[in-house]
């Protein structure tokens, strides 16, 4: 099983090296250039539901069609990537662009990081004011996006109350009455796995930012690649006339995807992630990407089944992870349309030498995803294969 492994190896090598060329710009690159530029534009601040429903009316008054970056703040260049997008992709002259800023105590489990979650508007605001986004530009920022809408200005219930107000078994302030429950595929592995109520919480607050913001457009990135297809799939399933649009994860300059929760990565930790968890992602993306440019000769064996392929290469990613000290949460090929499992629950050895062609066994937009934990700071990352 080892035929024309040096062939592949060097392929692999070369596919990487073309990968790393490709890959949006680094968080380091990235950020020395916005510190570089001036800021060109002074947003629109919005802290109640009452003056974003006017802002986002007096601009479909004009005519102009309203563009959602939902974030929780503490904002890194990926986050600055998706305003971008929003401003040179998504957007049409005069369009208007409202940045969210707010950390969801509806996705945190009471044993997790809420109290603790990077929050530092004022810095928010300025990196904002930065990007491509020049005109027609705001920032909603709501104390509480829970409130009642009478609520909304003078007795507004902070959302640190509402996490204390959390259920022992579940992330959903008890004091909210209605929530979404995403059902199906999508939400039943990855990430729903070890975090089962967060994704109720994420779409919860999406749909009311969407019904909020009155938002046309929203544009989410896939670095949360499980949490892009549930929140698309929401809006499909609601009918909610809100088009999703995606942008590309963006990598720090030591690969590792751009996380507000990289902050708390001790150095130690981050060397041991950025040298495991991204690089085996990447080399078995690029693997992937030079079996489909090789020209195989007529007598190449078939390729194995595909649940064998794909256990092989999830396996290599968990044991690369796991000899780092990582705590490998899961390391799972997706279907990227359902997210429903390609390999075999029985898995496969991280050992075994796939030959030449062997990932074209894999079918077309197969996605590879992996949750770690480095340090108690849990990780994502995802790739093409």
């Amino acid at each position: 099983m080892t035929t024309g492994a040096p062939t592949r190896a060097a392929n692999a090598t070369n596919a990487l090296a073309l990968n790393r060329k490709r890959a949006p710009a680094r968080a380091g690159t990235r950020q020395r250039q916005r510190v570089a530029a001036a800021a060109v534009a002074t947003p629109t601040m919005l802290r109640t539901k009452k003056d974003m429903r006017k802002w986002a009316a007096e601009q479909h008054a004009r005519g102009a069609r309203v563009i959602l970056v939902p974030t929780m703040g503490g904002l890194h260049a990926g986050h600055l990537s998706l305003i971008d997008h929003a401003a040179s992709v998504c957007a049409n002259e005069g369009d208007a662009i409202v940045v969210s800023v707010y950390v969801n105590p509806a996705q945190f489990a009471p044993h997790e990081d809420f109290d603790t979650y990077p929050r530092n508007l004022d810095d928010d605001v300025r990196l904002i004011a930065e990007t491509k986004a020049t005109e027609h530009l705001a920032v909603f920022a709501p104390q509480d996006m829970y409130a009642d809408e009478e609520e909304d200005d003078d007795n507004v219930q902070p959302s640190a109350r509402l996490a204390a107000e959390r259920e022992a078994d579940s992330a959903m302030p008890s004091t909210l009455k209605t929530h979404v429950v995403p059902c199906g595929s999508l939400a039943a592995g990855l990430c729903a796995e070890s975090r089962p109520h967060f994704f109720g919480g994420v779409c919860t607050v999406v749909l009311k930012l969407f019904n909020v913001t009155s938002a046309d457009v929203a544009v989410f990135g896939e670095k949360d690649f499980q949490q892009l297809c549930i929140v698309r799939a929401m809006a499909r399933h609601l009918d909610v006339p809100v088009r999703v649009e995606s942008a590309p994860l963006v990598r720090d300059d030591d690969l590792l995807a751009l996380s507000s929760r990289n902050r708390g990565l001790s150095e130690d930790a981050r060397l041991a992630a950025s040298s495991s968890l991204p690089v085996s992602m990447l080399s078995v993306s690029a693997a992937a990407e030079a079996d489909r440019a090789l020209t195989l000769p007529a007598d190449a064996p078939p390729p194995p089944p595909t649940w064998e392929v794909a256990s092989c290469l999830e396996a290599r990613i968990a044991k690369a992870c796991s000899e780092a000290g990582g705590e490998v949460d899961y390391v799972t090929a997706v279907d990227r349309e359902t997210l429903q499992p390609i390999g075999s629950v029985k898995g496969c050895s991280a050992d075994i030498e796939l030959p030449d062609g062997w990932t074209r066994a894999l079918p077309e937009g197969a996605r590879m995803c992996a949750a770690v934990v480095y340090g108690g700071v849990r990780l994502l990352d995802n790739v093409a294969l």
